[in-house]
This record gives C-alpha cells, structure tokens and sequence, in this order.
C-alpha cells in the first residue's frame, strides 16, 4: 500500500505539501498543475487514504517534544511536562499519539489530529509549518509569537526575582549564574534562556548586587556543565557566595564540584536551583529551587487545546504560571 511518503518522493514535494494536498487544502500556496499531479500520482499508485478502526472513533491529539526521545529520558522537567499533559487527555479519554525529534516528519502524514501540543522551544518557522497543518496548537514552555499563537508558560522572570531577593535577605550580594545554551529549530538559531536574560537585567539594574560579566557562565543545561564552570568559579579569588543555577541538574554538578574542595581551599558557596525535580530534596546539601509548576503547566495547556476544540478559532490566550522558592539546605547565611 502505498504512502504519502511514497508519493512525495514520486512527485518530487515534502511529504506534509503532499498531504495537505490531498486533504484539499485550500490555504497551501502551490500550482495548481502541481497539485494535480499530485493528484494522479496518488490515483495512479493507488493510493487510499486510511480509516479511524472503531476503536479509534474518537478525538486524537498530537503531543510534540522539541528534544529526542533519549533527551527526554535525561531531562526530568520535559519529562515531567510529557507526562502531565499526557495525563490530562488519558483522564479525558482523548487519544494521544507522541512525536519527538526523531520522528517530527511523520508527524505531516498524519491527517487525522484534531489538535497539537507542543512542549518546549520551537523556532518561529517551525511553528509556521506546524500551524498550517493544524490549527489547532498550543505551545507549552515558550511561545514563538504570542501574537499568532496561544501558550502556557512559566513566570521565569519573576522566579529569578524571587530567587536574588531571598539570596539578599541571606546577606548575597555578589551572585553568580550558571546556565546553557539552546538552539531552535534544525538551523539551530541561538536561544537565549529568560533565566540569563533576568540574571543579567537584574545584576545590571539593581544596586544591591554586583553587575560582572565573567560571574555568567553559559554552556549546556546538564550536570557536566554544573561541575565544570563551578569548579572554574571556584579556581578564581573573587568567587561569588551564592549560584543560580538554570537548572537542578545543573545545580546538582555545582554542588559536586563545591564538596570535592580540599579542605585548605575551601569555600562555602550557596546555590539555587530551577525545577524542584522529585531527587532535588536528596541532594547533598538537600536543594532550594525555584518550583516550576508542571503539573497545573500541563493541566492548563489540556484544558486550553479542549476550549479551542469547542469553540473553534479563538484569540491567542497566554497563561502565565507562577512559580514558588522551595528552601531547603543549600544557601547558607552570610550575615552571621
């Protein structure tokens, strides 16, 4: 049995051009002699477009990680999203069907989606290509154009002011972030997280703290990054008292990087975190971070999809979640 794929291939187009050919779309800018050889290869291959079976006579959602499938295993934030959202459509009795990196394209064939979720950083053309197909979308995590489409999203702004403000009350002034990098798109267009945007507008506008640029260390958003740069931090003599860190996993490499200190050198460092994943509170010291709300991220983006669904074409809708500082052991108090 032949597929779009197959016809793509023949006709020399993407498989999602094709598809969208074939579901008549209107809205697809193309010749009209093209899509009428589009149309006669299919009849010539004899191409039949597939049937919901009884048991899939229901609505189906498209859930669409940014990062790969073996990504997700490593990161427990997109993991935990996954999840949440996934859960609120089984709870619904909605089908679901998962879409990561390594199988994005396979996504374009699927002609029987009745809505998206999209969970993470996807580059404006990407959203572009993904709207066309459905309409239907909401993006979780960030948004390409909260003019075009709706999202839900953390306050990571505010988070970060809650994140210094506290540091100050524990006598903090002179405070260091440790970061990554994310590119958007298969281009790979330079991502700036909100987190080192805040740090930065922070540190340069508010007198209570020292504005440093060698103080922001940017690499990957992992462990090994936590490790690396704060063992660079702590190889210099103005080394800040406290870290922000973009991350859990990355405070989790910081805080292994400050209790391999010989005992002569040591320094006492406090460190925040971003996430509040479920090992945060096993840390050694037990981590305080910033909670990000996955669960309700989830359970918003699920009910928000099920209003558009409802109510047809809506407004772009922007739900902003906040966050809440989780104080454990990992800052100490430098007024003492």
């Amino acid at each position: 049995m032949p597929t779009i794929k197959d016809i793509a291939k023949k006709a020399g187009l993407s498989s999602a051009a094709v598809s969208r050919i074939l579901r008549d779309d209107k809205t697809l800018s193309v010749k009209d002699e093209t899509r009428q050889r589009v149309l006669n290869i299919a009849k010539e291959m004899g191409y039949v477009p597939k049937k919901r079976s009884v048991n899939m006579n229901r609505m189906v959602i498209g859930l669409v990680q940014w990062i790969s499938s073996y990504e997700e295993v490593e990161d427990p934030y997109y993991y935990s999203l996954r999840l949440n959202v996934e859960n609120y459509f089984i709870r619904k009795r909605v089908g679901i069907r998962r879409y990561y990196q390594e199988n994005l394209k396979e996504l374009f064939e699927d002609t029987y989606l009745d809505g998206l979720i999209c969970m993470g950083k996807f580059s404006l053309q990407q959203a572009q290509d993904l709207s066309r197909q459905f309409p239907k979308i909401v993006f979780v995590d960030s948004n390409p154009n909260g003019e075009l489409y709706s999202s839900v999203v953390s306050d990571l702004n505010e988070a970060c002011e809650k994140a210094f403000e506290y540091l100050f009350k524990q006598g903090h002034s002179r405070i260091g972030f440790i970061g990554g990098q994310e590119f958007l798109g298969p281009t790979k267009i330079p991502y700036i997280d909100q987190r080192t945007r805040a740090y930065e507008k922070i540190t340069l506008n508010d007198d209570r703290f020292e504005s440093l640029p060698h103080h922001k260390y940017i690499k990957y958003f992992n462990g090994q990054t936590g490790y690396e740069k704060m063992k660079e931090a702590l190889s210099k003599d103005d080394t800040p008292t406290a870290f922000i860190c973009a991350s859990d996993s990355v405070a989790m490499g910081a805080l292994r990087a400050i209790g391999e200190q010989k005992k002569s050198e040591y320094k006492q460092v406090s460190v925040i975190g971003f996430n509040d994943n479920v090992s945060s509170k096993f840390f050694n010291p037990p981590l305080t971070t910033i909670r990000i709300e996955t669960k309700l991220m989830g359970e918003m983006a699920g009910q928000l999809l099920s209003y558009m669904l409802e109510q047809g074409t809506i407004n772009p809708v922007k739900i902003v979640c906040s966050t809440s500082l989780v104080v454990r052991e990992s800052v100490y108090s430098v007024n003492d």
